[in-house]
């Protein structure tokens, strides 16, 4: 952030008379200011954002732009000037000179030979630009909201936009049209922009620019993307664009997001096809216009059967059964950890304390063989029952 300070006010001496300028701000007579002074100056406090000093071989000059001339003769004079809305520059004591449209260095180089034409052959001039001015800019078709957006000439495409409180849903970000108040028009991907950092898809602006952002045809471009992110729903694709870079500008992950299980069903052939993509084939996979892009949560590990905290689990790469058993309280007293079974999500099965378990894995712990036979009764419990049942018959002999 810089703070850019304009400098003072001064005023300029007619013969025939006061006459307050708009532009320019003129005092009644020139002031001498030394260097120290003039950095001092701190009559305008409004801030600004820039990515990098100002080039002057590429900045346009405008209505609103603020100056600063400094001439060096006998005397060390200084004005702040202001780019009037015709695109002109009024010099106390030299005339006015259309600077707007020009470069700054061009408006640099102007100036100073039409200073030393005009008044001080001898002089040292020096002028900068010590404030950048505002404008409005027209935004219209697919941003969420359209209109006249206030910005500066510095300000970039992804800015604008912003502004603009974002692309639409549907927005076309890929085929943009920068329509120029000269008749010319330029096209714009900003979407590489966006992949590969190319700063002539992310443009700046000057007055009389038109930004045209189209729809997209939902039915012959659109995608869905759905399940653990946020943004969920439909977005308009660019021709060729892979899954890796659709989810690098769409996709904002949810915590509990797997990205060992995305899914995309597409239709080939009149009938569903289910596509399970690993990470690894992300940068390959071409997304096709009516494909549903599913980011499944993340498995947890289920832990079932005779221990004491059955229930889900989050998953630890690494872990064995023994670990989740362990997780889960332990086995309970009819529980056998030695047989326990492991169901893996592609049906197979293992058994044993020591499997690796994975992601989503179903782990359950059997009955041991006495608890399997007995249940919850003890031996003597048993042996009574049995001891009376023989009893009992004896009694009817």
């Amino acid at each position: 952030m810089r703070k850019v300070s304009a400098l003072a006010i001064v005023l300029i001496v007619i013969p025939c008379g006061i006459h307050p300028q708009t532009y320019g701000r003129m005092s009644i007579e020139p002031q001498i200011f030394s260097q120290e002074e003039i950095q001092a100056l701190d009559s305008f406090e409004e801030e600004f954002v820039l990515e990098g000093a100002i080039d002057p071989a590429t900045y346009i000059l405008g209505p609103g732009d603020e100056l600063g001339l400094n001439i060096l003769t006998s005397e060390n004079i200084t004005w702040p000037l202001q780019v009037s809305p015709a695109g002109e520059l009024l010099i106390p004591s030299v005339g006015v000179i259309h600077v707007g449209g020009k470069t700054l260095q061009q408006g640099i180089n102007i100036v100073k030979q039409f200073i030393k034409e005009r008044a001080f052959p001898n002089a040292k001039v020096s002028m900068t630009i010590v404030n950048i001015r505002r404008f409005q800019l027209q935004v219209s078709g697919a941003v969420n909201r359209p209109g006249f957006v206030t910005v500066t000439p510095v300000m970039r495409l992804d800015q604008v936009v912003r502004n603009a409180d974002g692309f639409h849903q549907f927005a076309r970000e890929f085929d943009i049209t920068i329509r120029r108040n000269s008749g010319d028009s330029s096209k714009i991907d900003f979407l590489q922009f966006l992949r590969n950092g190319d700063l002539s898809q992310n443009p700046t602006f000057v007055e009389g620019d038109i930004v045209i952002i189209p729809f997209g045809d939902v039915e012959k471009e659109g995608v869905v993307i759905r399940g653990a992110v946020t943004g969920r729903g439909y977005d308009i694709i660019s021709p060729n664009e892979t899954l890796e870079h659709f989810l690098w500008r769409k996709a904002k992950f949810r915590e509990n997001a797997d990205l060992e299980s995305v899914t995309i069903t597409r239709q080939k052939n009149g009938k569903e096809e289910h596509l399970q993509i690993q990470p690894e084939r992300f940068s390959s996979v071409i997304l096709k216009p009516g494909d549903t892009i599913d980011i499944l949560r993340e498995r947890g590990i289920s832990v079932n059967g005779f221990v004491q905290v059955p229930g889900s689990f989050q998953f630890f790469p690494g872990f064995t059964a023994a670990d989740y058993i362990n997780l889960a309280g332990g086995n309970t007293t009819e529980g056998n950890p030695n047989r326990v079974l492991i169901r893996h999500l592609d049906g197979s099965r293992n058994r044993g304390q020591d499997v690796v378990i994975r992601r989503g894995d179903v782990i359950v712990v059997p009955r041991n063989l006495k608890s399997s036979i007995f249940g919850e009764s003890s031996l003597m419990q048993i042996g009574t029952a049995l001891l009376t049942v023989y009893l009992t018959y004896l009694a009817t002999l």
